[in-house]
């Protein structure tokens, strides 16, 4: 009976009236979609998409600038009745994020803050704080708009240190940390976001995410979560880009340099190798598919007075100044080293606290020496490791890091730190880069040297993120038993004096595992070359405090902020200084000539001076003296082998 009365209906309308309403379908159906951007002839992946009422589309013009803001707007998804008290909703924005340590409160750069039901009525709202606004009528919630001023030139106190910050420059560059830009509805962080981004016409986004449909005027982004959205920033400007092959993972570097200093190309031929070298290092492979450095270089003096870089789990975000391109290669190369090894941690190993970070109200984890420690101590390690750097150098970064420590709180247990770093311990955390990343070392010598060689930190690590991996955290209390569970016995009892302890850590025990003879203080007979305190500036090496001038500093008459040039015809910049001075002290001899070109500034004007004198010996108390013993045991000599030399492709 239903197929012949549907016989029937179908044969009571003519071919032209079936033609007719085919054609109102397609335009009340399918090109308002096409229109919009969700459906595009090569974007395959349309018909794979969530629901587009259970979830946020977020749209962001890049072409209209106003009063230096970008307006912002969101059609929302529906709040479920369990989330909505009174019928009230709150919208957020962060007052945190991870991998800042710091209070920032994004939503203060918000303005002209409205919300709509879906026919365009105003709903009441009432801002609660910074970062929180509470909405009434929540069952009738729509769309809410906004404008958002930039962090990189704002007249706000509490100044965002750039790689967190937001950047608007019209037609010039847009830098969207999308935290800066993006919020959620309370409850709400775990539906995907669609993210809309209109773009001048000769732009390029620049990020590690993948849009799913893309033209040259607009970009769109599906993401899984807010957690998501706010690890992937975005720079939107004419591009400077190169993409690398590394293994099976493509690596973009991009830059944005304001006076073409410095090139995409020249920075990723300077960090091709250190990248290659970190694959190596983690056994031929690396855990993620794409990666993106986005680096901005700034004229002048930055807001914040600092500069570096932000990590993401797949992307790091640079903020450096416009300098000569050596220097700033030579930078980025260093700071790569550590925001690269970030894909290993917190990426596929971190806590509660981390997977579930809470944007308003965070509780920090206890465990910062894994995810900044562990990854400072790689970023040396590996280079050492892959011949990239000498055992020597290497030794002195090491006594760097302890030079380093010493200025913060020996006695504070480093997961007390970690825990309290927004706050009570916040003039502290600096330290999980030189303490931290001492303790990394300290447990990767422990562990070679139990397993025979057989088994480190590296090890370690990989067997954690089997054991969790980027979707399953663990429990803070609960780490060193697992880490005990996967190693030895002893492990627990190590990790609790070290690191939830507030006992010294043992170098002497764990350099002697690899032959290497430590002492904390040692009086050494010297050569002298002035006993004057060096500093950099800019490009130049200069004599930053000449208080303790010895005697022959006075024969060469020293002045403070005179420019090292050259020292017996070497070229000195900031690259060699320290393995100049280092080589003339252990190859040179009491009275043997010494002679310095320098640069001096007088009555405004820089002059260059010569200075001679001759090489005295002088008394130092060095500290922290690592130095290799050239008889080791056959147990030594194994483990320093399996510590400097990368092994782990045949692991």
């Amino acid at each position: 009976m239903k197929n012949s009365l549907f016989r029937n209906i179908i044969l009571g309308i003519s071919w032209k009236q079936i033609h007719f309403l085919l054609k109102i379908i397609l335009l009340v159906c399918i090109i308002p979609q096409f229109a919009q951007g969700q459906i595009s002839p090569t974007d395959t992946s349309v018909d794979n998409r969530p629901d587009t009422k259970h979830r946020y589309q977020f749209s962001l013009d890049l072409r209209t600038v106003r009063d230096d803001k970008l307006f912002v707007s969101t059609i929302l998804p529906p709040v479920p009745a369990h989330l909505r008290p009174k019928n009230t909703v709150i919208y957020c924005m962060p007052r945190i994020v991870p991998g800042t340590y710091a209070i920032y409160n994004f939503g203060r750069f918000l303005t002209k803050f409205k919300a709509y039901d879906k026919y365009g009525n105003q709903l009441p709202f009432q801002k609660l704080n910074d970062n929180e606004w509470k909405i009434g009528q929540a069952d009738m919630l729509h769309k809410i708009t906004y404008w958002v001023e930039d962090t990189y030139d704002t007249q706000k106190p509490n100044v965002i240190f750039e790689p967190s910050g937001t950047n608007i420059e019209k037609n010039k560059n847009f830098v969207l940390n999308t935290f800066g830009f993006f919020g959620y509805l309370k409850g709400l962080q775990r539906l995907p976001f669609e993210v809309t981004i209109q773009k001048p016409a000769a732009f390029y986004g620049s990020t590690a995410l993948k849009p799913v449909h893309s033209t040259s005027e607009k970009d769109v982004f599906l993401i899984k979560d807010y957690w998501k959205l706010v690890d992937s920033p975005m720079m939107y400007n004419v591009p400077d880009t190169v993409l690398l092959q590394v293994g099976s993972t493509e690596v973009l570097v991009s830059v944005y340099s304001p006076k073409e200093v410095l090139s995409a190309k020249y920075v990723a031929d300077n960090i091709k190798d250190i990248l290659i070298a970190q694959k190596n290092y983690l056994g031929g492979k690396l855990p993620v598919k794409r990666y993106a450095f986005i680096i901005y270089l700034f004229r002048g003096e930055s807001l914040s007075g600092a500069m570096g870089a932000l990590e993401h789990s797949y992307s790091s975000m640079y903020y450096l100044p416009e300098m000569s391109p050596h220097y700033l290669a030579q930078t980025i190369r260093d700071v790569a080293a550590h925001e690269f090894f970030h894909i290993l941690t917190p990426l596929n190993l971190h806590s509660e606290e981390i997977h579930n970070f809470d944007f308003l109200n965070p509780k920090m984890s206890k465990h910062l020496w894994l995810y900044e420690g562990v990854v400072e101590y790689f970023s040396g390690h590996v280079q050492v490791s892959e011949e990239l750097m000498s055992v020597e150098k290497y030794l002195q970064v090491i006594r760097n890091k302890m030079f380093s420590a010493q200025r913060y709180d020996e006695q504070l247990p480093f997961t007390e730190l970690s825990s309290g770093c927004l706050d009570k311990y916040a003039d502290q955390y600096q330290n999980v880069y030189e303490k931290g990343a001492l303790i990394a070392l300290c447990i990767d010598l422990k562990l070679l040297h139990l397993s025979n060689g057989e088994y480190g930190l590296r090890d370690l690590l990989k067997d954690l993120a089997i054991e969790y991996g980027k979707d399953i955290p663990f429990k803070d209390e609960e780490l060193f038993g697992k880490i005990t569970d996967l190693t030895y016995p002893v492990m627990d009892g190590f990790l609790r004096s070290f690191v939830s302890g507030a006992n010294p850590l043992p170098f002497e025990q764990i350099f002697d595992y690899v032959g290497i003879t430590y002492k904390p203080t040692e009086t050494q007979s010297l050569l002298s070359l002035g006993n004057v305190e060096l500093a950099l500036d800019g490009d130049y090496v200069v004599i930053s405090d000449a208080s303790q001038m010895d005697a022959l500093g006075e024969t060469l008459g020293y002045q403070e902020g005179d420019r090292i040039l050259k020292i017996n015809g070497t070229e000195i910049d900031r690259g060699n200084a320290r393995e100049t001075i280092e080589t003339l002290r252990k190859t040179g001899k009491v009275g043997d000539r010494l002679s310095l070109v320098i640069e001096r500034e007088i009555q405004g004007e820089w002059k260059k001076l010569k200075l001679k004198a001759y090489l005295i010996a002088q008394e130092f108390t060095e500290s922290f003296t690592l130095e290799l013993n050239s008889n080791p045991t056959d147990k030594q000599l194994q483990i320093r082998k399996a510590w400097l030399q990368n092994n782990q492709s045949q692991r």
